[in-house]
């Protein structure tokens, strides 16, 4: 089919609905798609009322050409009269070891659109029907599921903004006779003839034999992504409902129940998990890791403390509960023990600074802990046997026994400062004061306040 800058504003290349954005941003790398793209949209504004339009040039520096590349789409701009800026990026060196360099390089360049995106407005990317076929027999080779044999959406939420592909619809040949007919240039990336690449393997070796045989591959696709899509909103549908009975706020934070999710089938427990990461953007995973999260986390004998990593954030179990916390595990940092004897100026200041927090006087406080000038005081961490007994009981309790009915997660006890006055224990964190070391009505209290911000244990002022 004929490729003209008209068919943008059509059903299929769907920028119609957005005629009236603030912006349209256009990712130029140099290639014949995206400078197809480009000249399209130039000629579109012709004859259309259109947003103003501007270029977003990402520069990986991994080709030699690449600061070439970047000058040339820069001139073409200058040309067309059309607003220009260029990043360059840098990629992850973890992200390249665990997902490969196409990957990272993706992760990097989406990242920087993101971050460069307002409200309003639109960033148009060059993929066409050729991509998308790709894209699909890629993710159906690695095992994708329906989410994921959705292939690549023709719009999506980006940041503050949104992302389109106009050129779904269309085959690379029909790009190709464009930019013949309008004497177009580009510029060539040699490692898209490298056949180390899967994309670049399948796009030489695989999709021509079967173009050759099935000549209306790339419309059974764009079939099957469609029924992929609406599948998908089935499943969310169901998701948000089983999600919405199962999962409730804590102290810790929103959870979900292994009980009730126990009372779900499999294929339904794995349907919700994926709703609920997807909801906190956690990187979604694998089939055989959502069987080790069932089997593991779900599934797994109350005393069980499972811990697992998915990317930022991590998961963890507690009293039942399914919880997602973010930031990177700090379980395996090693305790650093303290010790130092009370002056006067420790008293006077009412502060003392600790790794971690500081212990300080706390003003109106109906609790806390005395010190006297020449007191030896220690900060520890559990190492097993410790016993309390805080103001109010009659007996002392072991502090494993207190912890656990204060509820504190598994994972927090090791981590809980404990303070020793004079060789005896005398104040868990900012939890309890061992009868005999709390201060007097009137005289100064002192408490702990960690430098942390756990939602669960931290002081407020």
């Amino acid at each position: 089919m004929q490729f003209s800058h008209q068919q943008l504003v059509t059903s299929a290349g769907a920028l119609k609905p957005h005629l009236k954005a603030s912006k349209w941003w256009v990712a130029v790398s140099g290639g014949l798609d995206s400078m197809s793209l480009l000249h399209a949209l130039v000629k579109l504004q012709e004859d259309h009322v259109c947003p103003p339009l501007g270029v977003i040039h990402i520069n990986h520096s991994l080709q030699l050409q690449a600061d070439h590349w970047q000058h040339d789409v820069e001139k073409k701009c200058q040309q067309y009269g059309v607003g220009y800026i260029s990043h360059k990026v840098t990629l992850s060196p973890l992200e390249q070891q665990q997902f490969g360099l196409e990957a990272a390089a993706r992760n990097a360049r989406y990242e920087s659109f993101k971050q460069h995106l307002k409200v309003g407005e639109v960033l148009l990317l060059g993929q066409h029907a050729d991509d998308q076929s790709e894209t699909l027999f890629l993710r159906l080779l690695r095992g994708a599921g329906v989410n994921g044999l959705r292939a690549m959406p023709q719009q999506r939420q980006l940041g503050l903004g949104c992302l389109v592909r106009p050129l779904l619809h269309v085959r690379q040949t029909d790009l190709y006779a464009y930019a013949q007919a309008h004497n177009l240039t580009w510029n060539e990336d040699p490692s898209n003839q490298s056949h180390d690449f899967d994309r670049n393997y399948l796009r030489h070796q695989v999709m021509p034999w079967l173009r050759n045989r099935w000549p209306a591959l790339d419309q059974q696709v764009a079939k099957v992504t469609s029924l992929m899509t609406d599948t998908q909103v089935l499943l969310d549908e169901v998701a948000a409902i089983d999600f919405k009975l199962i999962h409730r706020e804590t102290e810790l934070g929103g959870c979900i129940s292994c009980a009730d999710m126990q009372t779900l089938s499999q294929p339904r427990r794995y349907n919700v998990l994926r709703y609920w990461l997807h909801l906190q953007n956690v990187p979604m995973p694998d089939y055989a890791v959502m069987q080790t999260i069932d089997k593991d986390f779900i599934l797994s004998a109350a005393d069980r403390q499972p811990y697992m990593q998915l990317g930022g954030w991590c998961l963890r179990r507690h009293r039942g509960d399914l919880l997602l916390m973010l930031g990177a595990d700090q379980s395996e940092k090693t305790a650093v023990n303290w010790s130092g004897s009370i002056d006067p100026k420790a008293l006077s200041a009412g502060l003392i600074s600790l790794p971690e927090g500081v212990l300080r006087i706390v003003e109106g406080a109906e609790w806390g802990l005395f010190l006297a000038q020449g007191d030896f005081l220690e900060r520890r961490f559990r190492v097993g046997g410790e016993r309390c007994k805080p103001l109010g009981r009659n007996h002392s309790q072991s502090l494993k026994k207190l912890l656990q009915e204060a509820r504190v997660p598994a994972w927090e006890r090791d981590k809980l400062p404990l303070f020793y006055v004079n060789g005896r224990l005398a104040m868990v964190a900012d939890l309890w004061v061992n009868f005999g070391f709390e201060a007097a009505i009137g005289a100064p209290a002192w408490g702990w306040k960690t430098a942390t911000k756990n939602k669960a244990f931290d002081c407020s002022d």
